[in-house]
């Protein structure tokens, strides 16, 4: 795709904030898994109910998801002196949602090893039936999941950032649309 240099003011500071890896975002999806890990190897997986040590195979695969989704949209979306020019002027050409669905796959993938190697086969996990043991990994796969779409809801700042320059460049601010056609012969 050719580039160009932001237009205006504000172009250059949409264009400074989405060219960096958005690390406090990341680090505390990274944070929030480490905790989801930690509560339920060291507290839900006690807890005398099946029902309840559920619980912590979605925290954990929610997290995870979050970690996988906001991976990708917290990394760099331009460089800071030029700015992508995508297809027509309506604006961008490619669409989010086949890059989301992957990162939910893969979340939804890794989750359960990461719920199964969490686990493990402790003297804790010995009373626990087959069926609880397989519903861990299930709800994690399918937290994860979830969670990978959780930061298109709650995107970061370099998403956000994006997302907006393209809104100007496709002439959606506030001073209207516009539209144009081409005829060849």
């Amino acid at each position: 795709m050719p580039e160009e240099p932001p237009r205006t003011a504000r172009e250059r500071e949409l264009c400074k904030k989405a060219s960096r890896f958005d690390w406090p975002y990341w680090g505390t999806t990274v944070l929030l898994s480490a905790g989801a890990i930690s509560l339920d190897q060291f507290v839900i997986q006690s807890w005398p109910h099946a029902g309840e040590r559920l619980i912590g195979p979605a925290l954990i695969g929610v997290t995870w998801g979050g970690v996988i989704g906001g991976g990708y949209l917290s990394l760099p979306k331009c460089t800071p002196d030029d700015v992508r020019v995508g297809g027509p002027p309506e604006g961008e050409v490619h669409v989010a949602w086949p890059a989301a669905v992957a990162m939910a796959l893969i979340a939804g993938a890794t989750a359960p090893l990461l719920v199964g190697i969490e686990t493990g086969t402790g003297p804790s996990t010995d009373p626990w039936s087959t069926a609880e043991r397989s519903m861990r990994l299930v709800i994690a796969g399918v937290a994860g999941a979830g969670g990978a779409l959780l930061p298109y809801v709650f995107p970061p700042r370099t998403w956000r950032a994006s997302r907006e320059l393209e809104r100007l460049r496709a002439g959606a601010d506030n001073k209207g649309a516009f539209l144009s056609y081409t005829l060849r012969f």
